[in-house]
């Protein structure tokens, strides 16, 4: 085996060791683990993902927190949970360092008017301009499970 050849194997092997994280996702192709329609929208994604590496996508805000609300997955098996930023959708955001705005002004693709955001001035100049309610993950999820938002 070359130096090169092994190389790779042992960088391929302590990459699979580290945490669990988001994966890119194949707009276009992808498909909601909730609502099933296609991810074709980057500022609406979000994932999650186990503690076996399992990552499931999803095509708004909403249908993970239906997804999360519906225990599809055991809170025991989640490690982490990914949105998207609305106003930057780039790498996604663990959910705890997110706020989501709530507003009727705001169309997703699953209608659940609710999108991810960092939390700062741009997102309270979004909601002063949409209106609505900035809210915390755990309020997203109580609202999914109560039938809003999905």
């Amino acid at each position: 085996m070359t130096r090169r050849v092994a190389g790779a194997l042992l960088l391929a092997l302590v990459a699979g060791c580290g945490e669990p994280g988001p994966t890119p996702i194949a707009y276009g192709t992808a498909e909601c683990d909730h609502c099933h329609m296609t991810l074709t929208d980057p500022p609406f994604a979000a994932e999650l993902v186990t503690v076996r590496r399992k990552v499931y996508v999803f095509d708004d805000p909403g249908c993970l927190a239906a997804f999360v609300a519906e225990g599809t997955v055991a809170s025991a098996e989640v490690h982490s949970l990914w949105v998207s930023d609305f106003l930057d959708p780039g790498p996604l955001l663990p959910v705890e360092q997110a706020t989501f705005l709530r507003s009727d002004s705001v169309r997703t693709p699953m209608n659940t008017h609710v999108v991810a955001l960092r939390p700062g001035p741009r997102a309270d100049s979004l909601r002063a301009a949409w209106g609505g309610a900035l809210l915390a993950w755990p309020e997203v999820v109580a609202q999914a499970g109560r039938g809003h938002g999905s």
